[in-house]
């Protein structure tokens, strides 16, 4: 989740609905006039669903509030029964962590037992060795130099890199074989990737 988001409100409603229709409602629809009279949704604030739930993020506890008092008002209008629940992000834990309703302090301790036990679970995977080929294109003429690149980036992270000479490979396309912890590897394909768009665009600088 993004620094900008660290709130989030949950909506469980009682009975199916169209959330699609939730959220544009929420807005204040197509009216004008509905849309200047819904009491203020600032559009910092983001509206989504998932399957048979309902999330507002926000950046502040004032602007999830402002979209919950939208929500209500329009669940009051449609008579609709739903529970809210609201969240704010917990950056250590990596995880969210309820504030209202309340928790008890025992459900409190246990909900951030159960967040530290996810997040030592996720480092855990983080660090497991893992073996992907990366592919990616590249310009002709910064092919080799983009291989070297890599290579060395590949060392600096620690992990094993090996370019992968295929047949199959156009004149434009670079293989890597890398090997190590899963976020070194992922790291090192982010990086790939934005590397070799940048080598495509110095290859056509080139061409006269």
């Amino acid at each position: 989740m993004s620094d900008d988001e660290d709130w989030r409100l949950q909506l469980d409603l009682e009975e199916p609905a169209d959330l699609d229709g939730l959220v544009g409602r929420v807005r204040g629809g197509e009216n004008e006039f509905e849309r200047d009279t819904r009491r203020a949704l600032s559009e910092d604030v983001v509206l989504t669903h998932d399957g048979s739930r309902f999330f507002a993020y926000a950046p502040s506890a004032s602007s999830l509030e402002g979209a919950r008092r939208a929500i209500e008002s329009v669940l009051r209008d449609e008579g609709r029964e739903a529970t809210i629940r609201v969240s704010h992000w917990d950056e250590d834990l990596r995880s969210w962590l309820q504030t209202d309703p309340p928790l008890s302090a025992a459900e409190e301790e246990q909900a951030r037992a159960l967040a530290e036990e996810h997040l030592r679970e996720a480092r855990a995977e983080a660090t497991r060795p893992e073996t992907r080929t990366v592919v990616c294109v590249t310009g002709k003429l910064v092919r080799k130099s983009f291989e070297q690149q890599m290579v060395d980036f590949a060392e600096s992270l620690g992990l094993e890199c090996v370019v992968v000479e295929h047949p199959h490979l156009l004149s434009t396309q670079v293989a890597f074989k890398v090997t190590g912890a899963s976020s070194d590897v992922q790291q090192f394909a982010s990086y790939a990737s934005v590397q070799a768009q940048a080598g495509t665009r110095m290859d056509l600088g080139f061409v006269t």
